[in-house]
């Protein structure tokens, strides 16, 4: 196993305790919507967004056009600051973890999906200046699992990628960070991954 020396932590489900079907939950019932037919069309619409590729007022609008809600589509507030904020809480324990790698000489970043609004909200919540690197989707153009996000990871960071040790909460992302090279675990607990790094010999 190589020496590491650059961790990498996912946001949502890693650093910040997030899940989408809250936000759906919650917009169903605002919007009288089926639940099951706005997670259809959220997931759908979920990687323009998070590529860049178009606004959260686009975003929004498009799905109230497909589930015929004028009041979703004309909606002129930003729903996923007002409900990230309401739901979001940050995950202590990585960030003292995450801040406690920092000062041993590695060098820690950010890789996550996700887009400008509710990465605003995270940045309001808990300061991520020690994050060295923010790989972000909606700057890359790319989203996990897809190998371009992880060739982009690569090309940027002054180390091999064999050095690299990237925690991500979902399987998927996982495996295609592996297939690239990188060495990767999924986060299931706080205890497991701190088993995770002291097998790396990262604390």
């Amino acid at each position: 196993m190589a020496k590491i020396s650059c961790v990498l932590f996912d946001l949502g489900g890693v650093v910040v305790n997030w899940d989408d079907s809250w936000l759906i939950q919650d917009v169903g019932e605002e919007f009288q919507l089926q639940e099951e037919k706005v997670a259809k069309e959220f997931h759908k619409n979920l990687p323009a967004i998070s590529t860049g590729k178009i606004n959260e007022k686009k975003f929004w609008y498009t799905i109230g056009k497909e589930l015929e809600s004028e009041k979703l589509m004309n909606y002129d507030q930003s729903i996923l600051d007002r409900l990230f904020q309401k739901h979001v809480s940050v995950n202590e324990s990585i960030i003292s973890l995450s801040k406690k790698l920092s000062q041993k000489d590695m060098t820690v970043g950010i890789l996550s999906n996700t887009e400008l609004v509710t990465y605003s909200v995270i940045e309001n919540l808990v300061s991520l200046d020690h994050f060295k690197y923010k790989f972000l989707s909606y700057k890359i153009g790319h989203l996990k699992p897809n190998p371009e996000i992880y060739k982009h990871v690569i090309d940027n960071v002054p180390c091999p990628k064999e050095e690299i040790f990237f925690i991500d909460d979902l399987k998927s992302n996982v495996k295609s960070a592996r297939l690239e090279g990188i060495d990767a675990v999924q986060y299931l607990d706080f205890d497991g991954l701190l088993k995770e790094c002291q097998t790396r010999q990262l604390l």
